[in-house]
């Protein structure tokens, strides 16, 4: 099964890769754009999406979250900001997200928005960076998620159940951000984070042009599609039109046209389906 994914941002979080768009245009809207694409294929897909984007972009983003290939995650309200506050916090106290009751009201401003604009909650979720402490799965098990995909790991080709009592879907395709030359990461730029040991991940730390990273794509999701597993992907929107305007996504969405594709948001199903049959068979 393939498990396409992305992450979207409010534009006032100002990331690095909004200083590389057009004047006027927004990773909002570009979303827009992706899924209008992802619509042509028939391919199910789930956005994490950050809460302001409900509160401060809506007419952009109901065109995305109405999408019927479209299952909603959450990605925090205000995530992580301003992050140089944020990172001494979690350097000093081992909790990336601030103290517990400021991670718990973002959560909760986050599950809140997207009720109140769309009337239904959050049952999946990708942290900001993928930065998760002590204090985030059990609130995440409190305010009702069910589903979570931070780690990055090549060898696991299925979703695990964590100590916390959440399913885990590992990113265990080669992810794009950080593997890909783009906007501010040119290659004088990946040279100089990976002297300072920054950008490793469970597939290293080498980055590539957008062809070469769509090639590494089909091959590991097919091979993981082949073994039974589920291929968990991280395409995001703002990388994907900013690196070649959506046409390696495209070559990616012809093939998974062809594959079984599935939402964050359904994988307790998927495991609990596959439990029963385990169980009859034996």
């Amino acid at each position: 099964m393939i498990c396409l994914t992305g992450d979207v941002h409010h534009a006032s979080l100002r990331t690095n890769e909004s200083r590389f768009i057009a004047s006027g245009d927004s990773e909002v809207r570009i979303a827009q754009r992706y899924v209008e694409l992802i619509e042509k294929y028939g391919v199910k897909t789930t956005l994490y999406i950050c809460g302001k984007c409900f509160i401060e972009e809506w007419d952009d983003l109901r065109p995305v979250v109405s999408s019927s290939v479209v299952d909603i995650g959450g990605h925090g309200y205000s995530p992580r900001h301003p992050r140089p506050l944020f990172d001494w916090y979690g350097r000093h106290t081992g909790n990336w997200n601030g103290p517990k009751l400021v991670q718990a009201r973002d959560i909760r401003k986050n599950i809140s928005a997207c009720e109140d604009r769309c009337g239904r909650g959050i049952a999946a979720w990708r942290a900001h960076s993928y930065k998760v402490d002590p204090n985030t799965y059990p609130l995440m098990r409190k305010y009702g998620v069910q589903v979570v995909s931070d780690a990055i790991d090549p060898q696991n080709l299925l979703p695990v159940e964590t100590p916390d009592g959440l399913i885990s879907h590992p990113i265990n395709v080669i992810p794009d951000h950080d593997h890909l030359y783009h906007a501010h990461r040119t290659r004088e730029f990946v040279e100089r984070a990976n002297r300072r040991g920054y950008g490793a991940d469970g597939f290293g730390a080498v980055s590539y042009d957008i062809e070469e990273w769509g090639d590494l794509v089909l091959r590991q999701a097919r091979n993981i599609e082949e073994q039974g597993g589920v291929a968990t992907i991280l395409a995001h929107p703002i990388c994907m039109y900013i690196s070649d305007g959506f046409t390696t996504l495209e070559r990616l969405l012809k093939e998974f046209s062809g594959l079984a594709c599935i939402w964050a948001s359904e994988i307790p199903e998927t495991m609990d389906r596959n439990k029963n049959r385990e169980s009859k068979d034996t």
